[in-house]
């Protein structure tokens, strides 16, 4: 029996158990990945929602972010751009997605999330949001003025509830084209203002402070 035909008898009567075999392995390293991303501290997470044109790639903002801001070993910035959210849609996918923030929120796992300004602003009226004024430092303030959104939040206080983008490294960059502005809003039972002061400065291509 020549190679050839070695190989298709190997093919013929065992490439099930190699399926098997691939598909062990790959379940194997899901299951461990899951393991070793649950044993990490999340110092910061954050949604990037309907991002259609990809300005806001979580992968490799997480990693920037993570060398930019030094993160410690067993810790990790956890940040999602897969989610698609349409009110007035009953899709699954947009319902999966609206279920997930909003299971994220009441878990209070949640720290910022970015979203077009349409929706932003229906979550602004629908969260507890926290006041910009309150969480940037004067540096950071005078930078920012102009780009806060102002007006009441879920609470009904006034406060500056948003920050639009549009002059943050993700949407000046080259080629971006024109569209709706994007703003962030932070949850105000975030535990991690200093990660997110932090995520602030990197977005706008400032050092930090020392």
């Amino acid at each position: 029996m020549n190679i050839r035909k070695k190989i298709r008898y190997i093919w013929d009567y065992y490439r099930w158990t190699f399926f098997l075999l691939a598909a062990a392995g790959l379940l194997l390293f899901y299951i461990g990945d899951m393991v070793y991303k649950s044993s990490q501290t999340i110092d910061l997470q954050g949604f990037f929602i309907n991002d259609s044109q990809n300005h806001f790639p979580a992968g490799r903002i997480s990693e920037d972010f993570s060398e930019y801001a030094k993160t410690a070993p067993g810790h990790r910035i956890a940040f999602d751009d897969s989610l698609l959210i349409d009110l007035d849609s009953g899709r699954h996918y947009h319902t999966s997605s609206q279920s997930k923030l909003m299971a994220y929120i009441a878990a209070k796992e949640l720290d910022f999330l970015v979203a077009p300004e349409s929706l932003a602003r229906f979550y602004a009226r629908s969260f507890p949001l926290l006041d910009f004024n309150q969480l940037l430092p004067a540096d950071l303030k005078d930078r920012l003025r102009e780009d806060l959104i102002f007006g009441t939040d879920g609470t009904g206080k006034q406060k500056a509830w948003g920050l639009d983008l549009r002059h943050s490294r993700f949407l000046e960059e080259p080629g971006n084209p024109p569209g709706e502005p994007y703003y962030l809003l932070i949850l105000s039972y975030t535990p991690h203002s200093g990660t997110l002061i932090s995520f602030l400065h990197y977005s706008y291509q400032e050092p930090l402070p020392d």
